[in-house]
């Protein structure tokens, strides 16, 4: 072996020894990115369609403008921050409530086969005189918050909430969390005391 391969294989042997006394790797799971929430914080918003609420400071509103609403009234509240809307559609209620109960409770359960679950916040305002019913999904579904609020008599609001991805629970959870309070509050605030503009 002439000298300069006696070298080669020390030197060799030693970076073997030191290399082979460090730790094993471990996989590690993805990370994901973190996510600012904000302060709570509400403004009030007028709609041509006669509705008042509540939205979060962080949201903006997007009026839907279609040939084919009828008396409906479409709008979304968009959070730009979370990539998602809150889809909104106004019906007036002709003798016909319980029908528009059942289609807005027909939509949650439409889930029901990927949600690990629905929970439900009923929601009661004698302040408006508005009833309704929040609904939480858990799981791989593509809408986690669906909720209907009406006052019994002359309207009902049915909305759902998407992201503009792909769900993932686990990533979206904290998110959700603070929606499924945001959204609620909107549901709390909404009013038609400006019937007939």
């Amino acid at each position: 072996m002439t000298g300069r391969t006696r070298t080669f294989v020390i030197a060799s042997l030693v970076s073997f020894c030191f290399s082979s006394c460090s730790e094993s790797p471990i996989p590690r799971p993805k990370g994901y990115q973190r996510i600012n929430i904000p302060e709570a914080s509400f403004s009030q918003v007028d709609l041509d369609c006669g509705l008042s609420l509540e939205k979060p400071q962080y949201s903006s509103v997007e009026l839907i403008k279609s040939e084919k609403s009828g008396d409906a009234c479409w709008f979304n509240l968009k959070f730009d921050r979370f990539n998602a809307r809150l889809h909104c559609t106004q019906v007036e209620v002709h003798d016909n409530l319980y029908d528009l109960m059942e289609d807005a409770q027909d939509m949650v359960f439409s889930h029901d086969i990927k949600a690990n679950g629905i929970s439900r916040i009923r929601i009661s305002e004698d302040e408006h005189g508005t009833n309704g019913v929040l609904y939480h999904l858990g799981g791989p579904v593509a809408t986690p918050l669906q909720f209907f609020v009406t006052d019994s008599s002359d309207y009902f609001v049915r909305g759902s909430l998407y992201f503009n991805h792909k769900p993932n629970a686990d990533s979206t959870a904290p998110v959700v969390r603070r929606l499924l309070s945001d959204v609620e509050h909107v549901m709390r605030s909404i009013s038609w005391e400006q019937r007939g503009l």
